[in-house]
């Protein structure tokens, strides 16, 4: 909030007490009314403002992605590809295992399937050769027939099904090298090469930085306020890290049983890394339409009767208590908001109301500051 300079209107007040006079009644006179002389205190004229109404709240900075990788299949770790703490793309290759003998395992069904192939050749010829003998010369059986179309349909299925074979082959093979499924960093790796790794057991962990989620909650008053797609001011004060390009994402239409508070995420995005995953953060949410109210100094606004009231002077030159609600606070300044009641024109405000200040004592204006 930008800071209140001093206003060029703010005037020195005095508050007015009466003194015994300091002059001598002549002889047979009236007493002299008496003079009436204060301390200096100061009024200033309450700024309007538009005033965005806002909440605070905190939580951790997650990665949009996270995971726990592991090899679906078991071998011996063969290669590690990435370092701890490296940033890796898409697909990027991780770790991988021994592969000797999934590749055998593939060339063999490759074999499979060439074998497969030259019978349905075969088995093809055969029957056109068949098929032209019956059409030019006769003398073959319809069940001789049947069985050479069997044959035939037989080689083709062996095809195949040594194809589906190849393809099991190629994917095992597939599954001997780690790949990242996402862009992210990689935050940890195993210690070494050569030991036997069983398969689901977790090895690498990645997490994307690019994008992360503000896991917060709100009280069920303030998220009535809310909606997904919102704009949020995310911060981060042990680095002054900040983003004005956050947005509500999430605004679960459940309270929490524990918390009785309802669960909001933000994403918040991190193209250029000035956030850190799992970082504590703290958002300014918006909480409601724009609204008029008044700036005035933080030291004008007192307690009273359990609420917020300023002390006021008015065209009648005499001090009242005007209640108020505070929107916000930052630094030495506040803005409030009288409610229906309004600040009557020509009100000025005591920037620092003075101990014993009391309900329709008069104010004096003497001097322009």
């Amino acid at each position: 909030m930008p800071r209140l300079l001093a206003p060029s209107t703010s005037v020195a007040l005095v508050l007015l007490a009466s003194v015994p006079a300091c002059h001598r009644a002549s002889a047979g006179a009236p007493a002299a009314t008496p003079a009436e002389v204060g301390t200096t205190q100061i009024l200033v004229a309450p700024e309007p403002v538009r005033h965005a109404p806002t909440v605070i709240a905190t939580g951790t900075l997650k990665p949009r992605w996270q995971a726990q990788l592991a090899f679906p299949v078991a071998g011996t770790l063969d290669r590690i590809a990435v370092k701890r703490g490296q940033a890796v793309a898409e697909g990027a290759p991780l770790l991988a295992l021994d592969a000797a003998t999934a590749r055998a395992l593939l060339a063999q069904a490759e074999s499979g399937v060439a074998a497969a192939k030259a019978q349905r050749v075969l088995a093809e010829d055969g029957l056109a050769r068949l098929e032209a003998i019956r059409k030019e010369q006769g003398g073959v059986t319809d069940a001789q027939l049947v069985q050479v179309r069997g044959q035939r349909d037989l080689a083709q299925a062996q095809v195949l099904a040594s194809e589906a074979q190849r393809e099991q082959a190629r994917v095992n093979l597939d599954h001997h090298t780690l790949r990242a499924p996402f862009a992210g960093v990689v935050t940890r790796i195993p210690d070494g090469r050569g030991v036997a790794v069983g398969a689901g057991a977790p090895l690498v962990a990645l997490e994307s930085v690019r994008q992360l989620v503000l896991e917060t909650s709100l009280t069920q008053a303030e998220a009535t306020e809310l909606g997904a797609g919102a704009k949020v001011e995310v911060s981060v004060a042990a680095t002054g890290a900040r983003t004005s390009d956050a947005t509500v994402t999430v605004v679960v239409p459940s309270v929490d049983a524990g918390t009785s508070r309802v669960p909001v995420e933000i994403e918040v995005p991190n193209g250029d890394g000035r956030f850190l995953p799992n970082a504590f953060a703290r958002a300014r949410l918006p909480s409601g339409a724009t609204r008029d109210a008044l700036r005035v100094p933080a030291a004008a606004v007192i307690q009273k009767d359990g609420a917020y009231a300023i002390w006021i002077a008015g065209q009648d030159g005499r001090a009242r208590t005007l209640p108020v609600r505070v929107l916000s606070q930052e630094a030495d300044l506040a803005v409030v908001d009288a409610g229906s009641s309004g600040f009557p024109a020509g009100t000025r405000v005591v920037a620092l109301p003075p101990v014993g200040i009391a309900e329709g004592q008069l104010l004096a204006q003497v001097s322009a500051r």
